[in-house]
């Protein structure tokens, strides 16, 4: 803008920088301007002058986004129906018949926020703002899926997409939905086996203890239990990580709600597990004592001396229900594994603050009968500061 000031000296001024304009009288705010349609327009050259050019196109943008949501229906004791929802939200362009993709998996777009030159003009319009957007692009770079759903269910038999690097691509055809709009399609719905588990992460114990109890103490010490589902994806595609609806089919189109949980991503052949409710009547409680002590049995660099403790730990766990019930114990064990009186899993970890003693994750898996107690004991040995 450039303007007339006092002792007729013009000024230029920046339109970005402008705050505010005094008038003389008092101004016509009423505008009219005519109805103009937006319209995505490029203008293209080519080097020839044939009549026909070939023309492809591909490009980033945001506003068309899908949101998986499951439904596991329960129709037995171990028989369910898992069905796959998408919510769709188009707020980028018209879309009619169009084929679309919706990807499975974590795409890596990392600067899919920035403007291509040929469409950002903000820096001559605006400069000082497009400085302040353009810091933002440059540090927020989060992408969220670009994709919508189907119009249609597919069948379960059917091949539904095609897998790319670690991508998987989900591929309705002939999808419509005009901006602005939202959907929820269904993709997916198939028959499921389902497996009942308790499970319990019990308590990990300070692996920097100088001193273990010489008998089995236990606390009055809440370890969780947790009924939940294990599902196996025995289809030809992975499942995305999603929130999950559990619902037991009570028949007559009857459907009672009983939990809702996330679904983790699992790949065919995979396994997860699926959390409904906490099981009250079903206890477990643990202990540890010390059983043996080898005094300075190492001695560091740094000359700081470690006993060497041999530990036995017990397990109870007591089911109040009128039905066996399939266990799954977890914990996670610094030290060197001896025996158990049931058979674990194990899975060593890294344990960088410790060299001296190892980190290992263990699993029991049994069985309880019904209206019983199960005891399980293990023992291992640990390197403790001396005192």
């Amino acid at each position: 803008m450039t303007i007339q000031g006092q002792q007729g000296l013009w000024t230029t001024i920046p339109a970005g920088k402008i705050q505010y304009v005094l008038f003389g009288g008092k101004p016509n705010l009423d505008v009219s301007m005519p109805k103009v349609t937006p319209r995505h327009l490029f203008e293209l050259s080519f080097n020839n002058k044939k009549g026909e050019q070939p023309f492809d196109m591909i490009y980033l943008a945001n506003g068309l986004n899908w949101a998986p949501e499951y439904l596991l229906e329960l129709t037995g004791e171990t028989a369910g129906t898992l069905t796959l929802q998408g919510e769709v939200a188009n707020d980028a362009e018209d879309i009619v018949n169009t084929s679309v993709n919706l990807v499975v998996g974590v795409p890596n777009f990392a600067y899919a926020n920035r403007l291509a030159y040929l469409v950002d003009f903000l820096e001559v319009l605006m400069p000082f703002e497009y400085q302040q957007r353009r810091d933002f692009r440059q540090t927020s770079n989060a992408l969220a899926s670009f994709t919508a759903g189907s119009e249609s269910p597919i069948e379960p038999e059917l091949p539904m997409g095609s897998r790319n690097e670690d991508l998987y691509f989900l591929q309705p055809q002939n999808f419509s939905l005009p901006k602005g709009g939202r959907s929820i399609q269904s993709i997916f719905r198939e028959k499921v086996d389902v497996a009942h588990i308790y499970e319990c992460k019990l308590t990990d114990y300070n692996d920097n203890n100088q001193y273990y109890e010489q008998e089995f103490l236990f606390m009055p010490q809440v370890n969780k239990v947790f009924h939940t589902l294990r599902l196996e994806n025995k289809t030809m595609q992975p499942w995305t990580t999603a929130s999950i609806l559990v619902a037991h089919d009570m028949g007559a189109s009857e459907r009672r709600p009983i939990s809702q949980d996330l679904l983790k991503y699992t790949p065919p052949s995979g396994t997860t597990y699926v959390k409904l409710t906490e099981a009250v009547d079903v206890k477990v409680e643990q202990a540890e004592r010390e059983t043996s002590r080898q005094p300075g049995a190492l001695t560091d660099k740094q000359r700081n001396s470690f006993d060497l403790v041999q530990v036995e730990g017990k397990i109870k766990v007591k089911n109040f229900k009128d039905k066996q019930l399939d266990l799954r114990i977890q914990r996670t064990i610094i030290g060197n594994l001896k025996k158990t009186s049931i058979d674990w899993q194990k899975e060593e970890v890294i344990n960088p603050d410790n060299p001296r003693n190892r980190k290992t994750n263990v699993c029991w898996e049994t069985p309880i009968k019904a209206n019983s107690e199960l005891e399980i004991t293990y023992t291992y040995e640990i390197y403790v500061p001396s005192y």
